[in-house]
């Protein structure tokens, strides 16, 4: 099982840590209200009314049907209430019982929106990005709308988080290193994958090493709204080594 509501992760937290720390990820239904998700979209779709395309380190759009639209953003936090919202009590007593940890803190809050007829996200680690040593800390993805592997939802890799294994660039927007197909170490994990089903409101967790990707949105899909947030724990440090390694990769993938 890798799903339970948020009241089931309140009430049984020893079975949440487990579902987290076996499989590298837990499904979450009903963390967040229907109004809650739907201000968010009517702020991301008033941003877009004067949007120019992009594809710098803060703001990556796509051009569907003539239209730039929104596939990533960084810095979101001072734009609009409608996304503070997201940085609750809530999130982050469910993130204190799988890091086991109280002295953990929000680290980032960015836009992951999957367009219809947009690129897909190449497989990866977060910690890859982050270079946190210990890898003490989670991401949550959390849905605005109703959304699945079909129409561009996240595939998790079971029990992939050992490790951070080697990446290379991408050349897909917004994503500058990915896990090649064909990788060895890739094809050593022998788990199978978990694609949830979002309804507006869930969240996946994953920890930072665990791999994950999504497919392209077909052109004839519904939109997929969500947005990301980054707990860490306070004690964690960065590991500069990692962190120029993924800079170079960054300024490839970017203007």
């Amino acid at each position: 099982m890798f799903k339970l509501s948020a009241s089931e992760i309140l009430d049984k937290s020893s079975e949440a840590r487990s579902i987290f720390e076996k499989n590298g990820f837990i499904h979450i239904t009903d963390v967040y209200d229907q109004s809650t998700c739907k201000e968010a979209i009517e702020k991301i779709q008033y941003m877009e009314k004067s949007l120019l395309d992009s594809n710098s380190v803060q703001l990556v759009t796509e051009c569907i049907n003539g239209k730039p639209l929104v596939k990533y953003c960084q810095g979101i936090y001072d734009q609009s209430p409608a996304f503070r919202r997201f940085f609750s009590h809530r999130l982050l007593s469910i993130a204190s019982i799988l890091l086991m940890s109280d002295e953990i803190h929000f680290a980032d809050i960015e836009l992951h929106i999957r367009n219809p007829g947009g690129s897909n996200i190449p497989r990866h680690q977060d910690n890859f990005y982050f270079n946190l040593k210990n890898a003490k800390g989670l991401t949550a993805y959390i849905a605005l709308s109703d959304h699945s592997r079909e129409s561009g939802g996240l595939n998790y890799k079971i029990n992939s988080h050992a490790r951070v294994i080697n990446h290379t660039l991408s050349d897909v927007k917004g994503f500058s290193s990915f896990i090649p197909s064909d990788s060895d170490e890739y094809a050593e994990l022998k788990g199978d994958v978990y694609s949830p089903s979002y309804q507006a409101g869930d969240i996946s967790i994953h920890h930072p090493n665990n791999i994950h990707w999504s497919d392209s949105n077909p052109i004839e899909g519904s939109r997929g709204y969500a947005v990301s947030v980054r707990v860490f724990d306070s004690c964690e440090r960065i590991d500069p080594a990692g962190v120029e390694r993924y800079k170079r990769l960054l300024a490839a993938n970017r203007e």
